[in-house]
């Protein structure tokens, strides 16, 4: 049987499909729920696998302030995707895998429900570890001792007020939001409180994303380039890229990924485990690896590990295989 298992989130759709036969494909899809609720369902139906075949979801959309609140948003994601795929499985925060019906009715516990997923499949491999999932927004912080999550929030509101949840990540942040000054031509200049300039800018003036990486909307609709990128970070001073040199630009830039990196490594040494970091900005923590002020858990090393995404995890929780320690273990 073919097993699809997907992440609906505000701003992608990640998906993974375990086919009957061969490899699992993954990809993601660039879709802004809040801007279009309405055309989720249509988003979702080129994703439909061969029959036979079983779904499911995960999501944080529901968060989007296009719905009135997080019980509307559940209710409008599960039924899209009954739309498009007929039956699905919906994720809950504690592990199991409801009806539409039943995650309608306890939307609480489905609502945001996808930061457990990759955590708990690698505690059937290591016991004690801090799981830091980096991705294009935000960074999760799941502490696992003892085999077991020992989170004090699983919802979002309360992974926010203890520090489990925090809204940094390599893409989609606003560059206002990490720093309200920078140093430029060697004077410290205040940024301006507008998103002219996100991280995916930064880390692509830094050569540490490509192009490809940029998969969301630049602030200004332009190009996905250095240049690009170095025209957006020069607004974010009032400048025009022609009023600030690429040296002065890249040290900026420097500099800011320093403080985002400050401050992800910061909220990460609170939890005193070893690090597991996975995720799109994954690469953030390296130098932090590399220097000692983090310790990175041996199981890191596994491609398999590193691989992990929520839509990944789900489709085998469904498929209802483990991953055996052979196939995890570093190699």
């Amino acid at each position: 049987m073919n097993v699809l298992g997907l992440d609906i989130g505000g701003a992608f759709i990640k998906y993974a499909l375990l086919p009957a036969k061969g490899k699992p494909s993954r990809g993601i899809v660039p879709f802004e729920l809040w801007k279009r609720p309405e055309k989720l369902a249509a988003a979702l139906k080129p994703l439909k696998p061969k029959k036979p075949y079983a779904v499911a979801i995960t999501m944080t959309g529901e968060l989007c302030d296009c719905f009135e609140n997080r019980r509307g948003g559940v209710r409008h994601i599960v039924q899209a995707a009954q739309l498009a795929f007929g039956p699905v499985a919906v994720y809950g925060v504690k592990g199991d895998l409801l009806s539409p019906e039943q995650a309608v009715r306890r939307h609480k516990e489905v609502a945001s429900a996808n930061w457990p997923l990759v955590p708990r499949r690698l505690s059937l491999l290591a016991k004690n570890f801090l799981m830091a999932d980096i991705g294009s927004t935000t960074l999760d912080l799941t502490p696992v001792r003892d085999g077991r999550i020992v989170n004090r929030g699983f919802t979002d509101y309360t992974r926010l007020r203890y520090g489990e949840l925090v809204y940094t990540g390599a893409l989609r942040t606003p560059l206002a939001t990490v720093t309200g000054a920078l140093i430029t031509e060697g004077r410290k200049m205040p940024l301006a409180a507008e998103t002219f300039c996100i991280m995916a800018d930064i880390h692509l003036l830094l050569k540490n994303i490509s192009p490809r990486d940029y998969v969301c909307p630049t602030p200004d609709g332009g190009p996905k380039t250095i240049r690009g990128a170095a025209r957006r970070l020069s607004r974010a001073v009032l400048a025009d890229e022609s009023d600030i040199g690429m040296t002065a630009l890249l040290a900026a830039a420097r500099e800011a990924t320093g403080i985002q990196r400050a401050h992800v490594v910061a909220a990460a040494r609170r939890f005193q485990l070893p690090v597991i970091a996975v995720g799109s900005g994954a690469f953030i923590l390296e130098p932090a690896f590399t220097d000692g002020t983090l310790t990175r858990h041996p199981l890191a090393a596994a491609k398999e590990v590193t691989a992990l995404d929520p839509s990944l995890a789900l489709a085998w929780h469904l498929k209802g295989d483990v991953y055996s320690r052979a196939a995890l273990s570093p190699k």
